[in-house]
């Protein structure tokens, strides 16, 4: 990075108008030191601090070192405009003008940007960075579906008629608790295949709903062994094709089967055998 702004600091030095630029950018810091004393010896800096600035980035502007060219990468989603516009970019502002660390600031607090970066090259051109958050799951919450990453940041709302092929949690707490469950999922494609939706209960364990309509209850502690145990089944018993309505995992060492079809008002639980 040091190498590409040497190179920019060099190819600028050698236009023909770099040493006026230089001279510029001297004088109006030479202007600005002295104002500044002046107003910090007088005790007046605060009252004067914002005026200061207005009158420094005014002067800087004259000088022509107005901000010519903004360069804008890393962005997919959010489009040019949003960024400068995010970045208090007015027109004829003045590199002096402008706050890098507060432009910075402000960019990192739209939900799409996970990092930003602002850099200043004199005399005209200013540099943005954006590292952009990936949608990662949908979160149905309160009847409303939303994108999230995978540290549970909303990205945007989603439509019910036109979610995007993501996995999809569900309740109170499931957009923190996502990217584990999705994690553990992940070393078990046998069950992984057939999950349709994580349900978290209570915001302290999960339930899984599977395509055939079976409901997985995972325990509060040991999720990922209970996963490995049910991805056994999976493979060698066959047991997410039966036709049962729920398998509870939530006893250690134990599997529970609820038959799908019972018959008047006794329901009966039957232990799976790995």
């Amino acid at each position: 990075m040091a190498g590409v702004w040497l190179d920019r600091a060099t190819e600028r030095l050698s236009r023909p108008n770099a040493t006026e630029a230089i001279g510029q950018v001297c004088g109006v810091v030479v202007l600005a030191g002295s104002v500044i004393f002046g107003i910090v010896t007088g005790g007046h800096a605060e009252a004067f601090g914002q005026g200061l600035l207005r009158v420094v980035d005014g002067a800087a502007a004259s000088s022509g070192l107005r901000i010519t060219s903004v360069e804008i990468s890393g962005n997919e989603v959010l489009d040019d405009e949003a960024i400068v516009d995010t970045a208090g970019l007015l027109p004829g502002v003045s590199l002096i003008g402008i706050d890098a660390n507060r432009a910075r600031d402000r960019l990192q607090a739209l939900p799409w940007v996970a990092s930003a970066r602002v850099q200043k090259f004199f005399p005209d051109t200013l540099s943005i960075d954006v590292v952009e958050r990936v949608p990662f799951a949908v979160w149905q919450h309160d009847g409303q579906f939303h994108i999230i990453d995978r540290t549970g940041v909303l990205l945007r709302p989603a439509s019910v008629d036109q979610l995007p092929e993501l996995p999809v949690v569900v309740g109170a707490g499931a957009a923190d608790s996502a990217a584990n469950l999705i994690a553990e999922l992940l070393r078990h494609p046998a069950v992984a295949r057939h999950v349709i939706a994580g349900v978290r209960i209570a915001d302290r364990r999960w339930s899984l709903h599977l395509d055939n309509g079976i409901e997985i209850k995972l325990p509060e502690q040991g999720m990922e062994h209970a996963l490995s145990r049910l991805s056994k089944l999976a493979n060698e018993g066959d047991i997410l094709r039966r036709d049962l309505k729920t398998i509870d995992l939530r006893i250690a060492g134990r599997v529970f089967v609820l038959p799908r079809e019972e018959t008047g008002d006794k329901t009966s639980a039957k232990e799976a055998r790995s």
